[in-house]
Order: C-alpha cells, then structure tokens, then sequence
C-alpha cells in the first residue's frame, strides 16, 4: 500500500513538473484566429498596431472582427533569451501577394508586425528590436 501511494505521489510529482514548462510549449501549435478571439492582450495589442495606419490590407484591417485569411499554426521563438510566439497569416486566395508575420510577446501585450504586399510594399509596425526583425524574415 506505502509503495502505491508513493508511486501515485512520484507521479502527481512528474506529471505536475511537465506541466510548469506548458506555457512555453502553448506558444507553439495555435492559430491567429483562435488566440485573437480567446485572449484580450493579443488582439489589444494588435488593434493598437493597425488603428488609422495607412497601408495596410484591407484583410489585415479586418482580422480580429471577421478571420477571412490562412494562418498558419504559431512557433515559438526566443528572442533575446525571451520566448515569443510568430504568427504568419495571408490573405485568402492571394497568399503569394499578400502575408504578414505577427511576434507576441508570451503574455500577448507587445505585438510587432510585418506586412508583405505585391501592391502595398513591406511595412514594419511596433518598432521592432533587431532579435524581433530577424524573427520576423529580415
């Protein structure tokens, strides 16, 4: 019986242990959609981004309120000794003349951005470190 319930604490112990690492393991495998409609800070910090900014897609614009775009499942990047997560999304039918890559922060409150657009140019948004540039393609 001691040897059972030592084995089932030893296990709690193991299984509770693999857990603390899950939040880095969350930044990788999700989807923009998903995490914009579930997480305040992530689409917030992406509002604030795109609001009254000229040059941006007419998709990219629209994203937090209709997901009409492809994105691809996130990655998680470390970025200066810091874990973030990538996003990249593209437009429906055009993802060769128009994507961009979103870089959160782990907690969703800092959002940097690139937009690659055939007709629009590429543009930067967030003032993005050089670790964050470099994780973002450039």
């Amino acid at each position: 019986m001691k040897s059972t319930l030592t084995a089932m604490l030893m296990a709690m112990l193991v299984a509770t242990s693999a857990g603390a690492q899950a939040p880095d393991a969350s930044l990788s495998g999700n989807f923009l959609p998903a995490v914009l409609a579930a997480s305040e800070p992530h689409r917030e910090s992406l509002q604030a981004l795109i609001k009254g900014k000229p040059g941006i897609p007419f998709w990219l614009r629209n994203m937090v309120r209709q997901p009409r775009y492809v994105a691809l499942a996130s990655k998680k990047v470390d970025v200066a000794g810091k874990p973030m997560q990538l996003f990249e999304a593209c437009e429906a039918k055009r993802c060769d003349d128009s994507r961009v890559r979103v870089l959160y922060s782990a907690d969703g409150k800092r959002a940097v951005l690139r937009i690659s657009d055939t007709k629009l140019g590429d543009k930067l948004f967030g003032e993005p470190s050089v670790g964050e540039l470099r994780a973002l393609g450039l």
